[in-house]
């Protein structure tokens, strides 16, 4: 069995959690703010989905993310909600060919503020993990800040 790698990151963020549920669940809107990815569901072409438990999430990160499937040099994260508690926590399982794995998004609110914790627990070859591991964690961090300035500066 591949290793397991477990991954968390946190960031506070100034904005009541309802207003940073809203943004985090904008799921082709974390092409925003998500470093070198373009993210989209299911909801983006059948209007008729609702957002929630079931919905398929498709993440591709690498170079040129913006402009794929034209160019495709990097990686197609798949990923369906398994849970779903607005506006506390999402919890999405990955099931592609070559990310699997769990994640999570959990949101407490705090006066003043929101924080968001967020992590992984992947399940891949280990040569992939060695290699993406610690660009991983330094490009989820920087879109962790980014997110918080993006929502901190959308009032709401």
């Amino acid at each position: 069995m591949p290793p397991i790698n477990q991954l968390a990151l946190t960031v506070e963020i100034k904005q009541p959690i309802k207003v940073v549920w809203k943004h985090l669940v904008d799921w082709q809107g974390q092409s925003k703010w998500m470093l070198q990815t373009k993210v989209w569901s299911e909801l983006d072409q059948d209007k008729t989905v609702k957002n929630g438990k079931g919905v398929l999430i498709f993440a591709f990160t690498g170079l040129f993310a913006k402009f794929y499937p034209k160019l495709k040099f990097g990686v197609l994260d798949t990923m369906e909600v398994v849970n779903w508690q607005p506006p506390k926590r999402c919890d999405v399982v990955h099931i592609g060919r070559i990310i699997r794995g769990t994640g999570k998004f959990e949101l407490v609110s705090k006066k003043n503020s929101t924080i968001f914790y967020w992590s992984e627990e992947i399940i891949a070859p280990a040569i992939f993990l060695a290699i993406i591991k610690p660009f991983l964690l330094v490009g989820v961090r920087i879109s962790l800040r980014r997110f918080a300035r993006l929502v901190e500066r959308s009032g709401g």
